[in-house]
């Protein structure tokens, strides 16, 4: 069972709520065991110690240090007889010294920590039990901090590694993108050319300047398409992408077939009145589908079921893709499915939204602005 997150409940956050909690037992404790005319000095001490976890992430050496000395300083006034917050503050601070200090700070603060521990023991006569005390905390602060510093290296490189997948991920789909849109591009740039050609040849002697004009617009038009042929051989080296035509909207009803056939649940809804739309935006609509189809497909799981809306509009279009799944993996967590969504959207303009919906499932929603 995974907890809800709590956005408000920060590391800095949490460790002011602790604190607090435990300034009050610590208090509690003196005020009703406590006795003798020491009482508030105890009750002082016990402040400092509880009150120091507020500060251990900000100032982890000084709160380190610090309780360490107000400990030793105050060993007399019988501290151990309010052990349970008094103890927890302890370790904090030795925690917050280990972990969140620089390598020579550490070092610093490990040495007072024995120093201030077996010092005061001479004079007992009988240092070897708290030598075997402190010889063991110092080696836990150690193997803590090793174990911490390792660990946070790893997690620095893993999401350097995120980073850079994730940059590749937009690379990828930028240029694939590039690629879909080369054979829309071409198409219309083709088409001015053959028009402006058509027109050029029709045109008599007397109106040369017009089939100057037409003339410019066909050599341009035609070092265009050769311009983007170079372009588009660049970036479909080591592709296997075929030259059918790109889908459209009108692709999708294929699309939610394939995707029942694969086993899973669909139904398609379509509302408003269909206009004409440029070609590149109905691409992007329909691999905004596919996408999410797949994503749904992947993780909602085989008894989910699926409803993809569109809906056209004056202004715009809406595509929903909704499924009722409890599948155990989000796929906004993982992968970079939704990178070319989010590509996509944002060559035209548009708004994404996607996420666990709160009824259970996983919800996708764009909007395309058509003007």
């Amino acid at each position: 069972m995974r907890l809800p997150r709590l956005p408000w409940l920060t590391p800095v956050r949490f460790d002011q709520i602790l604190a607090a909690v435990m300034l009050v037992l610590a208090e509690l404790q003196v005020l009703l065991l406590g006795s003798g005319s020491r009482q508030w000095q105890v009750a002082v001490s016990a402040a400092l110690v509880t009150g120091g976890i507020a500060l251990r992430r900000q100032h982890p050496f000084l709160v380190g240090v610090g309780t360490q000395s107000v400990l030793v300083a105050t060993q007399y006034l019988q501290l151990s007889d309010f052990a349970g917050p008094v103890t927890v503050g302890w370790f904090c601070a030795l925690y917050a010294l280990s972990v969140w200090t620089t390598l020579p700070a550490f070092v610093v603060g490990i040495a007072w920590f024995v120093a201030s521990d077996m010092v005061p023991s001479v004079s007992t006569g009988d240092p070897q039990s708290i030598w075997n005390f402190t010889a063991v905390v110092a080696l836990v602060m150690l193997f803590v901090r090793v174990i911490v510093t390792s660990r946070d290296r790893r997690l620095a490189l893993a999401q350097r590694e995120r980073d850079l997948a994730a940059r590749e991920a937009v690379i990828d789909e930028r240029a694939r993108i590039a690629r879909e849109l080369h054979d829309v591009i071409a198409h219309h740039v083709s088409t001015m050319v053959v028009q402006a050609g058509a027109e050029r040849r029709l045109l008599g002697p007397s109106q040369s300047e017009t089939t100057e004009v037409l003339g410019t617009i066909e050599n341009v038009g035609r070092s265009a398409l050769a311009e983007m042929r170079r372009m588009v051989t660049i970036l479909r080296q080591g592709r296997t992408e075929g030259l059918a035509p790109q889908p459209t909207l009108a692709d999708v009803p294929l699309l939610v077939e394939q995707m029942q056939r694969a086993g899973l649940a669909v139904e398609l809804r379509e509302s408003g009145t269909a206009a004409e739309l440029p070609v590149g935006l109905e691409l992007s609509a329909y691999r905004i589908i596919q996408e999410a189809l797949t994503n749904a497909l992947k993780y909602a799981g085989e008894e989910a079921h699926v409803l993809v809306s569109i809906a056209h509009d004056t202004d715009g279009l809406e595509l929903v893709v909704e499924d009722d799944g409890r599948g155990a993996v989000d796929p906004s967590s993982g992968g970079h499915g939704l990178v070319g969504m989010r590509e996509r959207v944002a060559m035209y303009g548009g708004r994404l939204e996607a996420g666990r919906q709160a009824g259970g499932g996983f919800g996708v929603r764009v909007c395309l602005p058509t003007r």
